[in-house]
């Protein structure tokens, strides 16, 4: 009995058998999204296949790390050029065509009457694709704008709908939808290599790596699992261009760097740390240096002296040479005698170079 096949091999059938296939993400669409299409179209055309990537809406940040000169915003390819002769009142007999000076000439000669200019008319055919391919769409509503613009675009083709989000509608002749997963990118590693051990080049990769860092960021959304930093352990050992991808998706007016909170499916919030927390020890006692100096001299206005948790200094006491302090010793002594103490053992602690 033959077994039946599963969405994902179902999926690669489908890629396997088609020529020239159209691929679209959603309205507005994320790195995750954008590295998905730039991830499969490079994987099509080393398959020797048409691959057109339509994207009308403004492209995220990660298009930075991209050659984005083949992703258009409106359909193109190959289309048949109708010529429509009316023959209401005028039978055809001969119809003949040759090219002359890059030009065609189509010959139409009537058994009876004659043929007008408003007899003819000229339209475009439908587009050849043979597959469509919607990356991380989760409601055919959602889909890109172009699909509004063209409602026949789909008529009489396969749709292939890849997808992780729990919303899913399933709206397409096959249904590659893993809920487990973290990210999109995170899923085409598997079908890319059913498709061709091997595809997986170094610009294949860091789009893929990109996809799956950006949709976790970097790793720290609940829904990381160890098979997304597998896999994108996988994509750095393939080639990724992880300092590369670091440097943009961390510059200024990146998704990935100024959000504070991130919501997925509007079900799960995660915090981002702040900003402006101190990063290292050593900048967190400068910060504790001036925030004690802050307080004194607004003390010194009201004109109180302020305590520390330790106590005022008794300057009846001999001064004696002060020993390095063990942890415990450490425990005893409160912030801001370690800031303000000249001796201070923490004075020499660098960044952590781990």
């Amino acid at each position: 009995m033959q077994t039946e096949l599963t969405p994902k091999q179902q999926a690669s059938e489908l890629i396997k058998q088609a020529q020239n296939v159209l691929i679209i993400t959603g309205r507005e669409p994320n790195n995750d999204q954008l590295s998905a299409a730039i991830a499969m179209q490079r994987v099509l055309n080393k398959l020797q296949k048409q691959a057109s990537v339509v994207i009308t809406d403004k492209l995220p940040k990660c298009a930075e790390l991209y050659d984005t000169q083949f992703i258009s915003k409106e359909l193109a390819g190959v289309r048949d050029f109708i010529i429509s002769v009316d023959m209401h009142s005028v039978v055809v007999d001969k119809l003949k065509y040759n090219v002359e000076n890059d030009k065609l000439n189509v010959t139409i000669t009537p058994l009876n009457g004659n043929f007008v200019a408003k007899d003819v008319s000229f339209e475009q055919g439908p587009y050849k694709f043979d597959l469509v391919i919607v990356l991380g769409v989760a409601q055919i509503d959602k889909m890109d704008k172009i699909v509004e613009q063209n409602p026949t675009i789909f008529d009489g083709l396969h749709l292939i709908n890849i997808d992780y989000h729990r919303i899913n509608e399933e709206f397409g002749s096959v249904n590659y939808v893993d809920q487990n997963c973290s990210s999109v990118c995170e899923m085409l590693i598997s079908l890319f290599e059913s498709l061709e051990q091997g595809i997986i080049d170094e610009t294949i990769a860091t789009a893929l790596f990109t996809g799956i860092t950006s949709a976790t960021h970097n790793f720290t959304t609940p829904d990381t699992t160890a098979k997304a930093m597998t896999v994108a352990a996988q994509m750095l050992a393939a080639g990724a261009k992880q300092q590369q991808i670091v440097k943009v998706m961390q510059s200024k007016g990146s998704e990935m760097n100024n959000q504070h909170t991130i919501k997925k499916d509007s079900a799960e919030t995660v915090k981002l740390p702040d900003e402006t927390a101190a990063k290292t020890m050593k900048e967190a006692m400068e910060q504790a240096k001036k925030e004690s100096v802050s307080e004194v001299k607004d003390e010194q206005k009201d004109g109180s002296k302020k305590k520390t948790k330790s106590g005022l200094k008794d300057s009846s006491k001999p001064k004696t040479s002060k020993p390095d302090p063990s942890k415990d010793d450490l425990a005893q002594i409160s912030p801001k005698d370690l800031i303000n103490s000249p001796e201070s053992p923490l004075d020499n602690i660098g960044p952590n170079k781990d």
